[in-house]
């Protein structure tokens, strides 16, 4: 059994530093998301969801939403987009993205 500090301390894929997350996608797409205050910075969601982090006095009542917000951006440059969605369907559903 994965111990939790041992899950952090993997380094990231891309740059090898030190993840602040490590996600397994939505079910079926194989995706890992991984998320790197190095690499992810420049990236709005990634960005925010860093800085809310490394926020002492963080309100966990923002978690959902930068989480979600983090996962589209980073299922996005994986080529994956979310599904429109109607009022009844609380889910995430991705379909992939159409390539040109």
């Amino acid at each position: 059994m994965r111990d939790e500090d041992d899950q952090l301390a993997r380094p990231y894929s891309r740059c090898g530093t030190r993840l602040l997350l490590r996600w397994h996608g939505p079910l079926m797409t194989g995706v890992w998301m991984e998320l790197c205050p190095a690499c992810d910075a420049r990236r709005p969601a990634a960005r925010a969801f860093i800085q809310w982090y490394r926020d002492p006095d963080r309100d966990p009542k923002a978690l959902p939403k930068l989480f979600e917000d983090w996962e589209t951006e980073t299922m996005h440059a994986h080529g994956w987009t979310r599904a429109p969605q109607s009022e009844a369907l609380a889910h995430l559903r991705l379909v992939p993205r159409e390539h040109d």
